[in-house]
């Protein structure tokens, strides 16, 4: 029941992030434009390789190790004080090497001479990173208190999005603002700590200890990043005064994002508590946890690509308008990732991760960053903004592939894959029927509402009929449910 609640917090945190961007998307679109959204789009893609090396692997290390400890409470003082310490001084460097590089970049003519100021505004998204603590928790398994500080500081970041964001000239004040609540936000989760955690004496420490595991951890990062932000970098470099592709290719992904936050919350809920099983040296409890999350991810993943693949177009038009119809297809495009994200969240963050199983994962991301980089060299001069989500299908898809390689001797690839057919018959057919649905349907909301509701109903009535692992659990619970309850 815990993994249940926590999943539910996590759910509702990770929607909430990206529906806060998603309900201002709307509005500025038509305010900031394409070219206003692309320069936002473009600069954070810069600061966030800066960000990585400030979080330098820590959040899920010290979720990880928070885990590992978390009985103990002297020696959980001890790790976080360690951790977050470590955390702080490589922060720092990586502040001051941001601010180093703008200021020699300003000289390069296009885009880092054009966007200068605002480069130098995104350095508050290395300072949030800094502050971030909400491994911590995430290792207590306390999803709660992220969850309650978090969402009331995002839900006034989308009040003041429209209170201060006006006009086309507004970008430096939606830049700051999306940087700043994110400081906001980590600092909201210090006021926990007194009450928590105390501080050692300074002389028991041992930062050296988590060097080396962090660094382990960050090469992994490093890769991911690569293919998140290095699309929406790459692509204005290849064609002058292009930002605004940055814009279209950002759009898509928050968008594909609601829908992964549905599949990979589980992978923050299930981490903590896989690791914990694994350190107790309960391996059958790890497989099986592994199984059920498999199952039940591809279950929501599936019938979130076929829709997103079905309706991005139609509902890239009346959301954002007709000129963001190039951020529609893309999300038709980019669609397969959610089913292949959520095999690699269970694969890799689920299993290889808690069992400390680094380097299998390292090597994974690392092959799709380069799969990545070498594609996007290909695919972005041919086809422009749609070779950019060809190039991150094809990279997601080889990360996926190589954790099967590599997991297939401890996990039975059977098991993992014995429900799938069930959900993808369902989930053709329900594609099968609302693609001609959206082309006589015209594009607006009620429209695109229909669309969702039956393909929901077609998709949960087949994998009724053909008794899906999902649906018996599912009605197994309830039925246990009732009857506690009696």
């Amino acid at each position: 029941m815990q993994v249940v609640k926590n999943y539910l917090y996590n759910v509702f945190y990770q929607l909430l992030v990206v529906l806060a961007p998603l309900i201002t998307m709307t509005y500025l679109s038509h305010v900031l434009g394409a070219e206003g959204m692309g320069v936002q789009a473009w600069t954070n893609s810069i600061v966030s390789y800066f960000l990585l090396f400030a979080t330098l692997g820590i959040t899920l290390y010290g979720q990880r190790e928070i885990a590992y400890v978390r009985d103990d409470i002297d020696l959980r003082n001890k790790r976080f004080w360690e951790i977050q310490l470590l955390h702080t001084f490589v922060s720092v460097i990586a502040i001051i090497s941001y601010v180093i590089f703008v200021f020699f970049m300003r000289q390069v003519s296009g885009e880092f001479s054009q966007n200068t100021h605002q480069l130098y505004l995104q350095t508050w998204v290395i300072v949030s990173g800094l502050l971030d603590i909400s491994w911590y928790f995430m290792g207590l398994e306390d999803f709660k208190k992220t969850v309650i500080r978090n969402s009331l500081v995002k839900i006034a970041m989308v009040i003041l999005i429209f209170l201060v964001v006006k006009s086309p000239a507004d970008v430096n004040n939606y830049i700051l603002l999306l940087a700043l609540t994110q400081v906001v936000g980590n600092i909201t989760m210090w006021f926990y700590i007194p009450g928590q955690v105390k501080l050692p004496k300074l002389r028991t420490l041992q930062f050296k200890r988590h060097v080396l595991p962090t660094l382990g951890l960050f090469m992994p990062t490093i890769a991911t990043q690569i293919y998140l932000q290095l699309n929406k970098t790459m692509l204005p470099l290849f064609q002058t005064n292009s930002i605004g592709l940055s814009a279209f290719y950002e759009n898509a992904d928050k968008i594909i994002k609601v829908s992964l936050a549905l599949v990979t919350a589980l992978g923050t809920v299930m981490l903590p508590r896989v690791a914990n099983y694994f350190v107790k040296g309960n391996i059958l409890a790890v497989n099986k946890a592994i199984y059920k999350s498999m199952d039940f991810v591809t279950a929501l993943s599936v019938p979130l690509m076929f829709g997103m693949m079905a309706l991005g177009p139609k509902m890239s038009i009346w959301y954002m308008g007709l000129p963001f119809l190039p951020a529609g297809w893309t999300i038709s495009i980019l669609s397969p990732i959610i089913v292949l994200i959520a095999w690699s969240n269970v694969l890799g963050t689920q299993y290889l991760m808690p069992i400390s199983r680094t380097k299998d994962y390292t090597m994974s991301v690392t092959i799709g960053a380069i799969i990545n980089i070498v594609l996007n060299f290909i695919t972005i001069p041919l086809w422009s903004l749609y070779g950019a989500a060809v190039a991150t299908v094809l990279s997601e898809g080889a990360v996926t592939l190589y954790q099967l390689i590599v997991v297939r001797h401890d996990l039975s690839i059977g098991k993992l894959f014995s429900g799938t057919w069930k959900y993808m018959v369902a989930g053709v057919i329900m594609f099968a029927v609302i693609v001609p649905m959206t082309m006589k349907l015209q594009a607006n909301p009620s429209g695109t509402v229909l669309c969702i509701v039956v393909g929901a109903v077609i998709y949960f009535a087949i994998i009724f009929l053909l008794r899906a692992k999902l649906v018996m659990e599912s009605v197994g619970f309830v039925k246990k449910f009732l009857k506690d309850r009696k």
